[in-house]
């Protein structure tokens, strides 16, 4: 019984110490599960960070590119306008380069190039604005220091328009007009960047409107309002307010005003153009660089993360382990304190077994000093039990502790592999979603890549014609400089004679529509004469009729009318400051018209009434010559 006890103590003892053993490994582990968490979930906060930085670069990357387009693009149409520039002739290119170094200030450019319109009207308004080739200057004292130069310089000759002297076109140029059949007036379809050079268009185009065919500017031209009698073809053909009209040919000129505003190009806006291009590849490229940065770091982080995760699995499947271990052992305290503490009647029983012990260990040394021989005998029989089974028995036992120690370990894997079984289904969900992204992500950029391809091989194709022909033109150039300086040379000849021919021509034509218009009023004299001569002929002729029914002989009015002293008399001026006193009476008089109508009426009965009467009077006479016959006869007989 005490041995029962003891063997209890001592098992109560070992729980305790083992349960206070899992208790710290507990704690420890929980410590470890708890900075894993916190790895866990810095990684994943970083991560998130670096997924973030990857998804901002791209928003920028792609707001970014259409940038980086538009300054490419900028930059091509920069140069193509500074070799365009190349190709002015001599005269604009040397007023244009005095504007550029602020030699000449006041220069606006040639007036073609400081408008825009559709191209739509590209032919309309090159064939109805003479002064394209104009230079716009602001002052009279700009165009004069431009003359000297061209002058000094001995390049040709040159039209410019001043635009303070344009003033007086300023009131016609705010009035609203309304246009006839509501087509359009050409100034008004003209863009400029500058209000002051609308000016400028109004001048040189005034009220011209476009008309979409022949037949509708034919109407407009010759029916319409005065102000609107220059009429222009969508196809070039132009009517002028004189009534003539020019067209035809093989093709329609144009081509003199773009689409959009030309702008003078210098080195130093090209400079800056392909700087603002350099900056924003730059930043393309460090932003482009950031986004595989943060590819790398999210991918990297999530393999940290993953291989964390499993660790954390695997610790807490070890902390159930334990714990599962403290809850057997708690519950195993209970029975071993009972064990370990004797019961009253055990205690005494035990007291009583003490005493029986102590008396019989007396003896018992009594009977040992006596059996010394037998526990010599009592040895030699332990070992020869202990060695009764031999080295089999010692090699079985070796090989059971090493079958429960390969359990133990065995056991230890299999809960391990499962936390890696759990950890990695996670991890191939993960992936796969990852994987799906990255597909969905492969193809956009695949179609991207595409898009941007065909895009950029346009642009090559267009870039290598463009190429081309800039070559053959300067080869072209250079094989035929000495004809292309003695045409231009040719040419500044022919045009002053042109000009000259011009002035002519305008000349012959103010003068032609001065005489036009003479002629014209005197058109309209007659024609207003003819009414008159027709309204004299027609009040005649109701005279007539009145004078007719009023009984007045003509006969007597004949001899009246030719009268040689009324006709000495009869003056026309007389006449007409006599018809003018006499038309200021009746204003003054205010006749009752009705009243001459009932007069005519009863001057009409009374005519009729003086013929009855003389018919009664004819009647009576008769009668009274009968009665004077017929008493003579009486008397005869």
């Amino acid at each position: 019984m005490k041995q029962k006890h003891d063997g209890a103590r001592a098992e109560l003892t070992g729980a305790q110490n083992q349960m206070e053993i899992i208790k710290e490994k507990i704690k420890t582990k929980d410590t470890f599960i708890t900075e894993l968490e916190g790895k866990i979930e810095k990684h994943q906060s970083e991560a998130s960070e670096a997924r973030k930085v990857e998804q901002e670069c791209l928003k920028q990357e792609e707001s970014l590119i259409p940038l980086e387009q538009a300054a490419r693009q900028k930059v091509v149409e920069i140069k193509s306008t500074r070799d365009s520039e190349k190709n002015h002739g001599t005269v604009l290119k040397a007023i244009l380069q005095a504007k550029e170094s602020k030699e000449i200030d006041g220069i606006y450019g040639r007036l073609g190039d400081l408008g825009a319109i559709d191209a739509k009207y590209d032919v309309a308004i090159s064939t109805a604005c003479h002064g394209l080739d104009y230079i716009v200057v602001e002052t009279t004292n700009s165009a004069q220091a431009c003359v000297e130069l061209l002058r000094r310089r001995n390049l040709g000759i040159a039209t410019f328009m001043i635009l303070e002297k344009q003033a007086h076109h300023l009131r016609k140029l705010q009035e609203k007009v309304k246009t006839p059949e509501g087509v359009p007036r050409l100034f008004d379809l003209v863009k400029v960047k500058d209000e002051k050079l609308k000016l400028a268009f109004f001048a040189t185009l005034g009220n011209t409107v476009v008309a979409k065919d022949l037949d509708q500017a034919t109407r407009i031209a010759y029916t319409a309002d005065n102000e609107f009698r220059r009429v222009v073809t969508l196809d070039g053909a132009l009517f002028e307010k004189s009534g003539t009209m020019s067209g035809g040919g093989g093709k329609p000129r144009g081509g003199k005003m773009g689409t959009s505003i030309r702008e003078s190009v210098s080195e130093e806006a090209v400079m800056n153009a392909e700087n603002d291009l350099n900056k924003l590849v730059d930043q393309l490229s460090k932003l482009r660089e950031n986004i595989n940065d943060a590819k790398k770091r999210y991918r990297s982080l999530e393999d940290a993360k993953s291989r964390l995760e499993m660790e954390l699995a695997k610790a807490k499947k070890e902390v159930e382990s334990m714990n599962a271990q403290y809850t057997y052992n708690e519950k195993r305290l209970d029975s071993l304190e009972a064990a370990a503490n004797p019961k009253d009647d055990e205690i005494s029983r035990m007291k009583e077994l003490d005493d029986l012990i102590s008396t019989e260990q007396v003896a018992l040394k009594k009977l040992e000093k006596s059996s010394s021989k037998l526990k010599d005998q009592a040895s030699e029989l332990q070992q020869k039990i202990e060695n009764a089974g031999g080295q089999v028995l010692k090699d079985q036992k070796a090989k059971v502790e090493k079958i429960q120690s390969e359990l133990d370990k065995t056991s230890s894997d299999i809960n391990r592999h499962k936390v890696k079984i759990t950890t990695c289904e996670k991890l191939m969900k993960k992936l796969a979603k990852g994987v799906e992204e990255a597909k969905k992500e492969m193809e956009n950029l695949l179609a991207q890549k595409e898009k941007l391809m065909s895009v950029f091989k346009e642009i090559e194709k267009k870039a290598f014609l463009v190429q081309e022909d800039y070559k053959k033109t300067q080869e072209m150039i250079d094989t035929h400089k000495e004809e292309l300086d003695k045409t231009k040379e040719d040419y500044n000849k022919t045009k002053k004679v042109v000009d000259e021919l011009r002035a002519t021509e305008v000349d012959a034509e103010y003068k032609l529509q001065d005489t036009k218009k003479l002629a014209k009023e005197w058109e309209m004299k007659v024609k207003a004469y003819k009414k008159r001569l027709a309204d004299i002929q027609t009040n005649l002729a109701k005279h007539m009729d009145q004078l007719q029914k009023d009984a007045i002989d003509p006969e007597k009015l004949k001899e009246t009318l030719s009268d040689e002293h009324l006709n000495e008399m009869c003056d026309l001026k007389k006449a007409m400051e006599m018809v003018a006193l006499l038309e200021a009476q009746i204003k003054d008089s205010s006749p009752n018209l009705d009243s001459i109508a009932e007069y005519r009426t009863k001057a009409r009965l009374y005519g009729e009434r003086v013929d009855e009467l003389n018919a009664t009077t004819q009647e009576r006479d008769d009668l009274k010559k009968l009665y004077d016959g017929l008493r003579k006869r009486r008397y005869w007989f």
